[in-house]
């Protein structure tokens, strides 16, 4: 996981949205996709930066895409940069 692709994939209000959505557990990308309230091209394209982070895992079930976090101690990130507000 490159600390630069991190931090910018952290830098977008979509990108922190779709982690906010998966920060209890897995969820498939269409649930995903109306709680971010954007379209599906634009949500699959911010999936793939995240992937490419290093951020999140997907896996098929079936036909449905499910996505993780790929460590759960990002939120605990995301939790320490709010509170520098």
């Amino acid at each position: 996981m490159d600390e630069v692709n991190v931090f910018k994939a952290l830098a977008d209000p979509t990108r922190l949205k779709i982690l906010e959505c998966i920060e209890k557990g897995e969820r498939c990308i269409c649930e995903i996709i109306p709680y971010t309230e954007k379209s599906q091209p634009c949500v699959s394209q911010h999936l793939k930066v995240m992937k490419h982070a290093g951020i999140i895992n997907e896996r098929k079930d079936g036909t449905k895409i499910m996505i993780k976090a790929s460590n759960d101690k990002i939120f605990q990130i995301i939790d320490q940069v709010k509170k520098l507000k």
